[in-house]
Order: structure tokens, then C-alpha cells, then sequence
């Protein structure tokens, strides 16, 4: 196995244990042999990146024809993290900004934010703001 692809079965190791201790026991790699995403973890489609320098323009396009209509998220991990660079960037989660939108929706309507447990964003607010997130436009 070349150097490149350990360091991707890595990566997406790493993914995969992350995404199993928040909750999603399913989750597991899937076949190298076909272009698809890398974790099966449903209803999600899940790509990981382990690399110095992100494509970011390059990875979204194959990652959206893959997804098709369902949310996908892109796992960028900095491929040097022994570097200043490397360990202050980390692991970072890239997903489509309406999908974006909604985690946020739901994580206003679901925690607390306030320091003393108030909740400073009114999720009637964040709703009317949502209104028509994620529909597409008719350009």
C-alpha cells in the first residue's frame, strides 16, 4: 500500500472512530474498489481528505454528484500535524451551506447558549430566517 493511501485508510480511521463515539454506531468504511464516498454513515454521505493542501473546488463537485440529494459533509484533516500550521488547523467538517444552516437551526432549538443558561438567539427568529433553506432555485 503506498504511502498516499496509508495515510487515507488513516484518516478516515480516525473519521470513522469520531463520528462512532458521537452516536452514529453504524458507521463503517466502504469499498476503494468504486467511486463513492468513504464512511457509509446514514443518512450522510461522508468523504475524508487527509492532505497538506485542500482541493476544496476540486473534492465538492465528485462529492455533490456522489451525494446526490443527500446532505454530504467533507472531513479535512491537515496532513502535517506535527507542524504550527498543521495543529492549529486540525480536523475540519466542510458541508453544503444550506445543511449548514439547518444544523444550526437545530442546535439553536436544542442547547443553550447563555453563560447563565439563557438561550441569547430566538429560534422563531432562526426559523423565519430558514424559511426556504435548502429549496432550489429556479435560476
Amino acid at each position: 500500500m503506498s504511502k498516499a493511501r496509508d495515510k487515507g485508510t488513516k484518516g478516515e480511521n480516525e473519521i470513522l472512530d469520531l463520528l462512532q463515539r458521537a452516536g452514529f454506531g453504524d458507521a463503517h468504511r466502504t469499498e476503494s474498489s468504486r467511486e463513492s464516498h468513504d464512511i457509509h454513515c446514514e443518512p450522510f454521505v461522508v468523504e475524508v481528505k487527509f492532505a497538506k493542501r485542500w482541493m476544496l473546488f476540486d473534492w465538492i463537485p465528485k462529492l455533490r454528484r456522489v451525494a446526490e440529494d443527500r446532505p454530504f459533509v467533507l472531513f479535512a484533516i491537515h496532513g502535517d500535524r506535527r507542524t504550527e500550521v498543521g495543529a492549529k488547523v486540525g480536523r475540519v467538517a466542510v458541508m453544503d451551506a444550506e445543511f449548514a444552516a439547518k444544523l444550526m437551526h437545530n442546535y439553536v432549538l436544542t442547547s443553550t447558549h447563555g453563560r447563565d443558561g439563557s438561550n441569547p438567539v430566538d429560534p422563531d427568529s432562526v426559523a423565519v430566517a430558514l424559511d426556504g433553506v435548502g429549496q432550489q432555485d429556479s435560476d
